[in-house]
């Protein structure tokens, strides 16, 4: 299979996720902790964002928001929330695999606040904490690898042990939090001045 058929194979998927559900625009838990924690002045990146609600939320305060997903179908959802809301100016839309848009011009360290939840690609992960700006945040939800008593279950490729974000960080971040749920472990993380 080509890179892209791969793509547009992974779009399609998503896009019947989106249209089987209604979006609830709620923003995730992470956006209160990181604006709690007081992300520097700048620029907010949103890896696999979908039509998300944080990015509306941090619209809504002011921020410029950028967000990526492989689903054209949820971006136009958040396109027509943000519009609705007043915050279409506020928040760019990028339709493109994530992991692949950090290689870019995304990669400048330069965001504020980089953000992903339920999301889990460590090349994505080393890129997206690399784009952070100095004294900025990263905010990183993935799905948890869970451990079975002495054992531990077999790998499980978009997903992380609770402990595996912080253990990735680069060196000079410091972890602020790191939760586990019953699905997922939680990250935020301020990079160095």
């Amino acid at each position: 299979m080509s890179d892209a058929d791969a793509v547009a194979e992974d779009r399609n998927r998503w896009n019947e996720r989106y249209a089987a559900r209604r979006p609830s625009f709620a923003p995730h838990p992470l956006v209160t902790e990181a604006l709690a924690a007081g992300p520097p002045a700048g620029p907010v990146l949103e890896l696999a964002g979908g039509r998300s609600g944080s990015a509306l939320a941090l619209a809504g305060q002011g921020r410029a928001v950028t967000v990526v997903d492989i689903s054209d179908l949820a971006l136009a959802q958040l396109r027509d929330e943000a519009a609705r809301r007043g915050l279409g100016s506020r928040i760019d839309r990028v339709c493109a695999d994530a992991t692949a848009t950090l290689t870019g011009e995304a990669s400048a360290a330069r965001w504020a606040l980089v953000l992903a939840t339920r999301f889990w690609d460590e090349a994505a992960f080393t890129a997206g904490a690399a784009a952070v700006a100095p004294g900025g945040l990263l905010a990183w939800e993935a799905l948890r690898q869970h451990e079975r008593g002495a054992e531990e279950e077999p790998p499980q490729p978009y997903r992380v042990p609770h402990g595996g974000l912080s253990e990735r960080l680069p060196g000079g971040f410091t972890v602020l939090a790191e939760r586990a749920t019953d699905t997922t472990t939680r990250l935020l993380a301020r990079a160095p001045a």
